[in-house]
């Protein structure tokens, strides 16, 4: 499902030169015209139409406030975006970077990237736009001071009001309490941080670099917390309280055929990478909220969240004939006749023209929209590949298609971006007949290669780097290559019509497909592993994959090694015949003594160094994702040993562990549903499932007998974090052992919500004798060194006495948590339940984590 590759370069992306207000503001805009990989309810024709004049004629503003995607309460964004047409954004700290993963194995910045295409994808269902500040999501964070330390109270804050002062709602609207707990760490901060945002974006003296800058004070009229309202006894209680206001997002709309709650289950669901599908809800859903403050003070909300805002374009002086002419072309807009209202809409647009505005800078592109629905307008700029390389050239075919029979000519086209290029037509537009141009655009020697902003520099720690601040708060980077088509009317009206340079394929079982252009360096330089080992005092192997992005490339290969490593051969030639071509190039690496470090590898190529991969990543929901990764690996020497050599392995939800187990020697096989129903188990000696293994597999638990008298015969069985509840299925219906997280488990379990999340926590050991803390390694607390993110997670919370804690650990306040990792004897075998996180430390290269982990499916020996 998922294919990584890797491309290098020490050259970040295309730089953004600092931009005016007004490109601000239309960056600013959501991604509601882009087309979506994949979305049940796409608004096209009279319905897109409809709702793009209905948005027109109204001008409110609300930003909703979270800390990570999958914060947001689509229903709300749905309701006031879809219908109410109020602008409607969300503002999430995080890119998500220290969740879960239910649909591989990415972590970090990685996960940080799907998760933002999915709020992307969400939010072109549910209507609102989607915006970020710096923080990195470093995990699970206990109370907010420890968040807000580590990514910096007054960093965070300045993007927050950074994004008001760009967004400029006139309803701030947050998701956590602003005074209370919002249970996690970064959620209360979230919510705790939005008075002080409030107040600061509207004060001169507050970050005055941002006013520099071209933005301007910004005092949004009303702060309000959309209180918390999960079940219909929620509801009930919430309904009772008499300083909420209330709204129904169950309200059916018969333009959209939906209600907002049905496509607020729609838009939820695209965060598959959390296991977020939700259901389509009909009939009645309250949302409530809470007045917390409001400018001015004397005039509170108290049935509506915007009530006493003028909505209207009576806020803009000068704007009356505006506001006249979309609500009659509102009124005479017949789906069958859309073309009849664009002497209106053209009208309103020459209005525009007079008057200089932030709400005249936003509507414009939503009324260009709506003319070129109603001429039936499509304009498209398609490129010959996706992939370029700097100094290489790229086709660009440029079309223009008339479909209402409005006369229109199409004088021009401009190519911007990291190249320039421009064609002329002149010619009128006949009714549904193609014109076509060609450009062919020469990409600089020096062009920059593309890399999502936030990542271009590198992170030292829980907040990113960006230097350009015209790009911080954006969802993504602005496209490497746009064409801007111009149209005129006979009255001579020039309509600048913008597309994104794109590449269009077909799949046989997908159908029709598109992605940007981006710039890539000529070859790719990746390590065939994150990190390599060294469980013995020999030189060991260490691959480099060299791939061509560009066609025939020629060049060398070397690595950079910690101090007092050694590779052989220093240098190592490659040559590349065709574009796509990889090599895998061995070096033999000797480690020093001890200890280790991280390696790096370059490419010489054509004058050219890389030092970084193109990686990517795929799936149905979301749009494909590439990204430099920087051509690191981490290599360790310590002494391990392991004596389970034959491991079965039962893939979950995706992580990197069997890796990590060949490296120690073992042989590995990934376990399918026969092997589990009637395969010989007995050939292994241990089994393991995977991370989320009983969340997402029916074959398992269907499994649970056969693997019980695996372990009982003689076998080990490791069995590693799942979840705590998720959708029901036909396997948990029927089981009436209790939740799925224990329904492996010899005696009876109780699994829980426990975790520690501080990675620095001292470790403890409850039962010192037990085999698997001595035997093949002898583990002490220096073991626990080094991890990363976190201790563990879904730790159990009550067990029989059979079984032993093999650890202990907590967080700073808290009692020591002893069912992280639970052994028990069961017949002749052995029976481990543990959530801590191998899946994060082994993939990291934490050798405390490969000589635990090895004693532990070890441990039947």
């Amino acid at each position: 499902m998922v294919k990584k590759v890797t491309k290098t370069s020490s050259r970040s992306a295309h730089p953004t030169a600092p931009a005016l207000i007004l490109l601000l503001l239309i960056l600013a805009l959501p991604a509601l015209y882009a087309p979506s990989a994949a979305q049940k309810t796409p608004l096209i024709g009279a319905s897109d139409l409809i709702q793009t004049l209905d948005r027109l004629n109204v001008l409110g503003s609300l930003l909703m406030v979270g800390a990570h995607p999958d914060d947001e309460n689509t229903s709300v964004i749905a309701y006031f975006a879809r219908g109410r047409q109020i602008r409607t954004g969300y503002l999430s700290f995080t890119r998500g970077e220290g969740g879960q993963n239910l649909i591989g194995v990415e972590q970090s910045e990685a996960m940080g990237l799907i998760r933002t295409q999915e709020l992307l994808a969400a939010r072109r269902i549910d209507g609102g736009e989607q915006y970020f500040t710096r923080a990195f999501d470093f995990g699970f964070s206990k109370n907010p001071e420890e968040t807000l330390e580590k990514w910096g109270r007054d960093r965070v804050l300045a993007d927050f009001v950074r994004v008001i002062r760009r967004f400029r709602p006139d309803v701030i609207m947050t998701r956590f309490s602003t005074t209370g707990s919002g249970g996690h760490g970064q959620h209360t901060a979230s919510g705790h941080l939005a008075p002080s945002a409030w107040e600061a974006a509207a004060d001169p003296a507050q970050f005055p670099e941002q006013l520099r800058q071209g933005l301007q004070p910004w005092r949004a009229r009303r702060l309000v917390w959309n209180t918390y309202a999960f079940s219909r006894q929620q509801e009930e209680d919430q309904a009772k309280a008499r300083d909420r206001m209330a709204i129904d997002a169950g309200r059916y709309d018969p333009v959209l055929g939906k209600s907002y709650a049905e496509i607020a289950g729609e838009s939820r669901t695209q965060h598959a990478s959390q296991g977020m599908g939700a259901a389509e809800r009909k009939g009645p859903s309250r949302q409530f909220f809470l007045y917390v403050a409001g400018y001015p003070v004397e005039a509170p909300a108290t049935a509506d969240v915007f009530d006493g805002i003028d909505t209207t374009w009576g806020r803009v002086a000068g704007a009356g004939e505006i506001g006249r002419l979309l609500r009659q072309a509102r009124q005479e807009v017949d789906p069958a006749h859309p073309e009849r209202i664009l002497p209106m809409l053209l009208a309103a647009y020459q209005q525009m023209d007079r008057l200089h505005d932030p709400w005249v800078e936003f509507k414009r592109p939503e009324l260009l929209h709506a003319i070129e629905m109603a001429a039936g307008l499509s304009v498209d700029a398609e490129a010959s590949r996706w992939d370029v390389a700097p100094g290489s050239s790229l086709d660009v075919a440029l079309t223009a298609l008339d479909r209402s029979g409005f006369p229109l000519t199409w004088d021009r086209a401009e190519v911007s971006g990291v190249a320039a290029g421009s064609v002329s037509s002149g010619r009128p537009l006949q009714l549904n007949i193609p014109q076509h141009a060609r450009a062919r655009l020469s990409i600089p020697a020096g062009a920059v290669y593309s890399q999502p902003y936030w990542l271009r520099e590198r992170r030292t720690g829980d907040y990113y780097p960006v230097a350009d601040p015209s790009l911080i708060g954006l969802p993504e980077s602005p496209p490497a290559l746009e064409a801007t088509f111009y149209v005129r009317t006979e009255g001579g009206i020039e309509l600048p019509l913008r597309s994104g340079v794109r590449y269009r394929w077909v799949e046989r079982a997908g159908g029709e497909k598109v992605r940007p252009v981006e710039i890539v360096p000529p070859v790719s330089v990746a390590f065939a592993l994150p990190a390599v080992i060294f469980p013995e005092a020999r030189p060991h192997p260490v691959v480099v994959r060299v791939t061509s992005s560009a066609g025939q490339a020629k060049g060398t290969v070397s690595l950079d090694l910690p101090a007092g490593w050694e590779a052989t051969p220093a240098k190592a030639p490659f040559e590349l015949a065709a574009r796509d071509q990889q090599l895998s190039i061995p070096f033999e690496v000797t480690a020093s003594s001890g200890g280790g470090g991280y390696a790096a590898a370059r490419a010489e190529v054509g004058g050219v160094t890389v030092a970084s991969g193109l990686a990517s990543i795929q799936y149905p929901h979301i749009p494909p994702i590439t990204y430099l990764a920087p051509a690191r690996a981490r290599l360790e020497r310590f002494d391990v040993r392991l004596t389970a050599r034959n491991i079965g392995y039962v893939m979950g939800a995706g992580d990197e562990v069997p890796q990590a187990l060949e490296q120690l020697g073992a042989t590995v096989r990934l376990l399918t549903s026969e092997d589990l129903s009637a395969g010989d188990l007995s050939r292994f000696d241990a089994i393991v499932t995977g991370v989320r293994a009983l969340n997402v597999r029916d074959d398992l638990i269907a499994a649970r007998q056969r693997l019980l008298d695996y372990v009982g015969a003689g076998g080990t069985l490791v069995v590693q974090y799942n979840t705590v509840g998720g959708p029901p299925t036909m396997a948990s219906q029927a089981e009436s052992s209790g939740p799925r997280a224990a329904q492996l488990a010899p005696y009876p379990l109780t699994p829980s919500n426990n975790r520690v999340t501080v990675e620095e926590a001292p470790v403890t050991f409850p039962n010192p004798g037990l085999p698997v803390l001595h035997k093949p390694n002898e583990i002490t607390a220096r073991d626990f060194d080094g991890w990363v993110q976190e201790r563990g997670l879904y730790f159990m919370g009550r067990w029989d006495d059979r079984y032993q804690p093999v650890f202990a650990c907590n967080d700073p306040g808290e009692p020591p948590q002893p069912g992280g990792t639970l052994y028990a004897r069961y017949g002749k075998g052995v029976y481990i339940f543990s959530g801590y996180s191998w899946f994060r430390q082994l993939p990291a290269g934490v050798p405390g984590a490969y000589r635990i982990f090895a004693n532990l499916v070890s441990a039947g020996k």
